[in-house]
């Protein structure tokens, strides 16, 4: 079968259109030898002038975030060595008050509670021997039976009075001796562990506080140290770059 003339003219003209899109020889004005290559990603001087004023902001940031550390620690060891003072101040008063009662008020009050009872006994004697002597004297003698019962009934009540005084002076030196002074001893002894207590822990904090201040510090300092060395390397590499430029400009 015979194709028309005219459609051979037109395969003939397809193949010739392919042939050249192949060989590239009616491409426009390609370049030629790589004269025309792309800039390098990176080198972009506006990019980075970007990045050096970040890391300048970056490192400013650091330096003042140091300087709040700094303040931020010495706060906090003014506020150490007040704890530590103030409870060493308050384990010296509780040793002083123990002190106190042991030296001064205990042995007083002892004292004090055996002295009435002393005397609480002796007026008890005292109106026992009264006594026994009326009734011996109103014996031996004829009185007039109303004024020995009085005088008789009088002796008995002081005596009756002095054996009630002496039995509660005894019961009060007995609850002092027993409760009172050994209940204020302990209580005393309390406060003292107590105090040694604070005051431990809060030297224990003042040394727990120290070394994460010392951590927190060398952390911020380091921070800013790499920063700058950052900061110097990028600046160094800049420069070199410039001067490159300007060498084979």
């Amino acid at each position: 079968m015979k194709l028309p003339l005219r459609s051979l003219l037109a395969v003939s003209v397809l193949l010739a259109c392919a042939a050249c899109a192949s060989t590239g020889k009616d491409a426009p004005d390609a370049p030629k030898g790589g004269d025309a290559k792309a800039a390098p990603k990176g080198d972009d001087p506006d990019e980075e002038a970007d990045k050096l004023r970040k890391k300048e902001r970056e490192l400013e940031y650091a330096k003042m975030e140091l300087e709040i550390a700094k303040l931020g620690a010495a706060a906090d060891e003014r506020e150490a060595d007040t704890s530590v003072k103030d409870a060493t101040l308050k384990l010296e008063a509780a040793r002083k008050d123990q002190g106190n009662f042991l030296d001064l008020d205990k042995p007083t009050q002892v004292a004090g509670g055996q002295l009435s009872l002393d005397r609480s006994q002796q007026s008890m004697e005292e109106s026992r021997q009264e006594l026994a002597e009326l009734e011996a004297m109103y014996k031996q003698e004829d009185f007039a039976e109303l004024t020995k019962e009085l005088v008789l009934s009088r002796g008995r009540k002081r005596l009756e009075f002095s054996q009630r005084g002496f039995d509660l002076a005894k019961k009060g030196q007995e609850e002092m001796l027993g409760h009172d002074l050994p209940k204020k001893e302990k209580e005393l002894a309390q406060s003292v562990e107590k105090a040694e207590k604070g005051l431990n822990e809060a030297q224990a904090k003042k040394e727990r506080n120290s070394l994460e201040t010392k951590l927190k510090l060398m952390r911020a300092e380091h921070k800013v140290d790499d920063l700058v060395r950052e900061l110097d390397k990028m600046k160094k590499k800049q420069g070199e770059k410039a001067a490159k430029k300007e060498a084979t400009a």
